[in-house]
This record gives C-alpha cells, sequence and structure tokens, in this order.
C-alpha cells in the first residue's frame, strides 16, 4: 500500500494472519478515504498547531482517537483558507497521505478472530456515539473489566 494512513498488519514469515484481516485492512483504507474516518489504529498524523489548537489528545481512557477525528471534521468543516490554487479558496479535508505506511500489530485479531474483533469494535463506536452514548470511562470497564486508571485532573 502506497498511502502513509494506510493500515497493513505488520509482515513477518512467522506472522499469522487471520482469515479476513485483509478485507478489513482495505475497508478501513476506504472508510478513511471516502469518509474521513480514521482511527488511532490507522497513524494520525497532523500539524503540531493544529494539534495544540484542538486542545491536544482528548482527556480520556477510551476512544479518544475517535473524539480526535470527530475534533478534525468539525474544524475541517469550519476552516476554508486562501490557496495559490488558482480558485483561490480550498477546505481542509482528512485525508490519506502519501508514504510508508504505518504498521499495525495483529495481535488482538490473532486472538479473538476477526469477526468478534470487528463486530466488538462497531458495537462500542455505537455505544460511545450512538443513540446509548456510554462515556468513555463506561465503555472502558466494559472492555477490559475493570476501573479506568486514575487520571491526575491538575
Amino acid at each position: 500500500s502506497r498511502e502513509g494512513l494506510s493500515m497493513p498488519f505488520e509482515s513477518s514469515t512467522k506472522t499469522y494472519y487471520p482469515p479476513g484481516i485483509r478485507a478489513v485492512e482495505t475497508t478501513a483504507n476506504l472508510r478513511t478515504r471516502f469518509y474521513s474516518l480514521p482511527y488511532g489504529d490507522q497513524v494520525l498524523s497532523l500539524h503540531a498547531i493544529v494539534f495544540h489548537f484542538l486542545g491536544g489528545f482528548p482527556d480520556q481512557c477510551l476512544m479518544e482517537d475517535y473524539e480526535l477525528v470527530a475534533l478534525l471534521r468539525r474544524r475541517a468543516a469550519l476552516f476554508v483558507h486562501p490557496s495559490d490554487a488558482p480558485g483561490g479558496i480550498v477546505k481542509e479535508r482528512v485525508a490519506i497521505i502519501p508514504g510508508s505506511p504505518a504498521l499495525c500489530s495483529p495481535r488482538r485479531w490473532q486472538k479473538f478472530g476477526v469477526l468478534y474483533v470487528t463486530f466488538m469494535n462497531s458495537k462500542f463506536v455505537n455505544l460511545y456515539a450512538g443513540m446509548r452514548k456510554m462515556g468513555p470511562d463506561d465503555l472502558f470497564g466494559l472492555y477490559y473489566g475493570r476501573e479506568p486508571p486514575k487520571r491526575d485532573l491538575n
């Protein structure tokens, strides 16, 4: 894959890829390309000024990548800047950038299988952003079966 934000899994002759993992990789890249919805395991790369403008990573134990992308999408929808290109205006967008691919560990997919991990990922996104609107701490408890780590709020 040529895209810098694509999600290929680590390549090794000793690595086992569960059936369906390449379909997950392809659909994640399509989701990013067509809907501007990358997740943290696809690598989020943004200019430091934009990162600080948004307030950095949201202070939450789970779904921080989802929340950061939501902030980026809202900013991109609102912000239009002049360009050197003919026509003058370019709208910001979340995009896949060219370059070497980021590598993602396949451990969770190997341990639990593609269908289970895909289902659980979708379930947690829906619990977070859907009609039930569970908070990150509650999701952390459901996901890991324990209390979220204590954070220093000072």
